[in-house]
């Protein structure tokens, strides 16, 4: 058996690994993607959240034993434990969204001129509550526009929050469930 492989591999191993260490190695600085990314709501927990669509309202709360929701309004409806749970798990989950427009002069573009619907979270530790206009769809339909109330940018938020609130909606006038 002959040693000339070993030397071989020994020897372009010596010279092409400081090649790719100082010549070849990818960038690490943050991509433009990463840069118009921002951390959104930094929340521990929600406390109540209540969604309007329109003229319809809802607001669910924890209950005083801190471990599940309750339907506050309409006092007479029913929205599934697990959906309120997921609602809040996407918010407090929220870790990075990307920020589509830092001027909010042209809010029609994204539908937020005209809000789809109004989020509002109760959080602890938060003296006032946040308010998320959500506008329209993106092209994809993979995302919603979105608007923190005090920040002027706009956002784009999963579409699962829009989906949640409208099954909830759906909860509320019945047409889920036995109901349906």
């Amino acid at each position: 058996m002959s040693a000339r492989p070993a030397i071989v591999f020994t020897v372009l191993l010596a010279i092409l690994l400081p090649i790719y260490l100082f010549v070849d190695r990818p960038d690490l600085a943050p991509t433009p993607l990463q840069e118009r990314q921002e951390s959104l709501l930094k929340l521990s927990g929600i406390d109540a959240i209540t969604v309007t669509r329109g003229n319809e309202s809802l607001r669910y709360q924890k209950t005083s034993d801190g471990k599940l929701y309750r339907l506050i309004q309409p006092s007479n409806a029913f929205i599934p434990q697990d959906l309120m749970q997921a609602l809040a798990g996407l918010l407090i989950g929220a870790k990075q969204v990307e920020v589509v427009a830092e001027d909010v002069s042209n809010l029609a573009d994204f539908g937020l001129d005209h809000p789809q619907s109004l989020m509002v979270i109760e959080a602890p530790g938060r003296p006032e509550p946040i308010k998320i206009y959500f506008g329209n769809e993106n092209p994809t339909h993979t995302a919603i526009y979105a608007q923190i109330e005090g920040i002027p940018k706009v956002f784009l938020l999963g579409s699962n929050l829009g989906y949640y609130q409208s099954l909830m909606f759906q909860w509320v006038e019945g047409k889920q469930g036995k109901n349906a």
